[in-house]
């Protein structure tokens, strides 16, 4: 599990990424904003930001749900 510290503005939060390679997916919680989500491998670049987003908007303002969107997709990329 890798967890990553994500600062912004008006939130600042650790984000929990678990990858499973046996069933290619990956979890993903952030406890502060009691969010949590698991995709799997297929989703990636755009069509996974944009996921993201859809669901972080539901908890948090746009921009907020957009640039932590984006910080996720590139953890998610790196591990």
């Amino acid at each position: 599990m890798k967890i990553r510290q994500s600062n912004s503005d008006n939130l600042t939060c650790k984000v929990y990424i678990h990858e499973n390679k046996k069933e290619e997916n990956f979890i993903v919680s952030i406890p502060d904003i009691f969010f949590s989500i698991q995709y799997d491998y297929d989703l990636y670049g755009e069509s996974l930001i944009e996921h993201l987003y859809l669901h972080l908007f539901n908890i948090l303002d746009e921009k907020e749900a957009g640039e932590l969107a984006m910080r996720i997709a590139q953890w998610t990329s790196e591990v």
